[in-house]
């Protein structure tokens, strides 16, 4: 078998064993008869073929389930729509592959089209990992807030204070919300604690407007289909972004960060934060973010601080940091939160 075959293939294994464990096994199931059908130099290895040169970190089983999902979200493929359940199919991975498959040659064009952009996701379900961080800044410095995200997408997370959290403990947000996380803490952080939002900004190298269309569908075609409470939070953070206005700005994120950063605004703490997000850098560029948001932490003057919150792949799970605390662990997609810090 040739290297790319051993290659491609053992992404696909890798990412339908990622999508199993993480609650998915409509697309485990899709992406492991994808991977077989590689090997066999069926459809699947004649789309992927001339991606093979591209790094692990740039996603194409998820660009592939992505490009099929969106023309199922679509209607142009009805047959396979009926096993998807985003579309209110039977979620029968058996009797889908090989309609999944046709269309793989029928629509290949299309597909290939949408295989040659990112894999660009704005997971809603992060906000609640996040949401600890926010409120800890907010504690610590007693001031309203400036966030900055960079990877922002469409900017969904950056609409976190308009959503609803509960836990048994307790809850925090807007009780008319339509984005609403009921099942995300485990061990949730300090719900009782206030937080203002005065200004909200993201970068982003090929941001989506989520208003749009377009940018809704494409969106929407990166969740896993089978995740029906991941779509629905989705659909509601796209009607908050037609109400709460958040400006998700073209630009590199270490230029980004600088340029925002060296304005020293008093009365308000600044947040950098990302999600899932430095792998997709280059070494040079996450360096030199991480650099800058040191550099500012230190030369922060009373009045303006500034925090660095993240959510991270850890070593066995995704860590929660705030400057240099762990401050919590949660799941890739933002469940099962345990807050760590008091």
């Amino acid at each position: 078998m040739r290297q790319e075959h051993e290659v491609l293939a053992g992404r696909l294994r890798s990412q339908a064993d990622g999508c199993t464990q993480l609650g998915s096994p409509f697309y485990g199931a899709l992406l492991g008869a994808a991977a077989r059908d590689l090997e066999a130099d069926g459809p699947t290895w004649d789309l992927l073929a001339p991606f093979a040169a591209e790094p692990g970190t740039a996603a194409l089983a998820l660009r592939l389930m992505g490009a099929v999902h969106a023309l199922v979200l679509e209607g142009a493929l009805p047959e396979l729509a009926a096993h998807y359940p985003s579309t209110g199919g039977d979620g029968d991975p058996a009797a889908a592959w090989p309609i999944f498959r046709q269309a793989l040659s029928d629509q290949g064009a299309t597909i290939s089209q949408r295989l040659a952009r990112g894999c660009q996701t704005n997971e809603v379900g992060r906000s609640a990992a996040l949401l600890g961080g926010f409120l800890e800044a907010a504690h610590r410095s007693g001031l309203p807030l400036r966030i900055l995200e960079v990877g922002a997408s469409a900017g969904l997370n950056l609409r976190w204070d308009h959503y609803r959290y509960e836990a048994l403990e307790g809850a925090w947000g807007d009780t008319a919300s339509p984005v609403r996380f009921d099942h995300s803490f485990d061990v949730p952080p300090p719900l009782n604690r206030t937080a203002e939002v005065v200004e909200r900004l993201g970068c982003d190298l090929e941001p989506i407007d989520a208003t749009s269309e377009d940018g809704a569908l494409r969106l929407r075609s990166f969740v896993w289909a089978d995740q029906l409470s991941r779509l629905s939070l989705l659909d509601g953070a796209i009607q908050l972004a037609r109400e709460v206005p958040a400006a998700v700005e073209r630009i590199d994120a270490a230029d980004f960060v600088a340029r925002e950063l060296a304005e020293r605004r008093s009365g308000a703490a600044a947040v950098v934060y990302h999600s899932v997000f430095m792998q997709y850098l280059p070494a040079e560029t996450r360096e030199r973010l991480v650099s800058t948001v040191d550099e500012a932490r230190r030369g922060a003057r009373e009045g303006a601080p500034v925090y660095y919150l993240r959510m991270e792949p850890g070593d066995a799970t995704f860590e929660i940091r705030l400057d240099d605390d762990l401050m919590g662990v949660c799941s890739a997609h933002g469940t099962g939160v345990v807050w760590l810090a008091s």
